[in-house]
């Protein structure tokens, strides 16, 4: 029984050879091409990357202008009356003036990076936002359909 161990398929005999041109696997050809689709598809990575980056801070700036609007209309509305509710309604609004200040002041890779902290941190109440959120989202949007 032979206890021969071939490392490749050309080391076989009568194995065709996967080289026909002559070239050994692994030269300096090979790698230069290896390191080129490397480098093309990290640009390619890149220029992706900052293309979303760049949408996603153009969305956000459209959101805080968005919630600055909002908490005008519920300042407004705050003002006309003097319901103790309307009270609140200012609070509201205030809070929606920060919450808009910090949109337009934070990058979106910061405001990621800390609200994956806050999840990490708080689960339970990163969990519970997310779903009052999505909630909410769900009713704005049924409400504007009508």
């Amino acid at each position: 029984m032979p206890t021969d161990i071939y490392t490749s398929s050309s080391d076989r005999p009568g194995a065709p050879d996967p080289w026909p041109d002559g070239r050994p696997h692994g030269s300096a050809a090979d790698d230069s091409v290896v390191q080129q689709v490397k480098a093309d598809a990290g640009k390619l990575l890149d220029d992706a990357k900052d293309s979303a980056q760049s949408q996603l801070n153009q969305k956000k700036d459209v959101a805080a202008d968005e919630l600055h609007n909002v908490a005008g209309a519920l300042r407004d509305a705050a003002k006309r009356g003097d319901d103790p509710l309307l009270g609140l309604t200012g609070s509201a609004a205030d809070g929606l003036d920060r919450l808009s200040s910090a949109l337009r002041n934070k990058d979106v890779g910061v405001m990621m990076r800390d609200m994956e902290s806050f999840a990490r941190a708080q689960p339970v109440a990163f969990f519970g936002l997310a779903l009052a959120a999505g909630f909410l989202a769900v009713r704005f949007m049924k409400a504007s359909q009508t």
